[in-house]
């Protein structure tokens, strides 16, 4: 039978398990797409989980893996104008 005090502990239970890795996979997307926002919204949700500041931990790890890689791709594509430009 299902209980009101049950369904409490119930879900104290699922507020107080650690992230899967599902969820963490769905934090670092938010912040690889969603930059700062991302990181924002991540940390806004869920806001009386235990768990939130890993949810902000992986989305800052999204956003810093965005930065780095359009960095990177700013770099080849000037690497390779500058290569075409000497060519002539």
């Amino acid at each position: 039978m299902y209980s009101k005090e049950s369904g409490k502990d119930q879900m104290l239970m699922t507020m107080e398990r650690e992230l899967t890795s599902g969820q963490k996979a769905g934090f670092f997307f938010l912040g690889f797409l969603g930059g700062i926002a991302g990181i924002l919204a991540a940390s806004l949700m869920n806001i009386n989980a235990p768990y939130r500041p890993e949810g902000t931990k992986m989305a800052a790890f999204g956003f810093a893996t965005g930065f780095v890689l359009g960095i990177l791709i700013a770099l080849v594509g000037c690497v390779g104008s500058i290569t075409l430009l000497g060519a002539r």
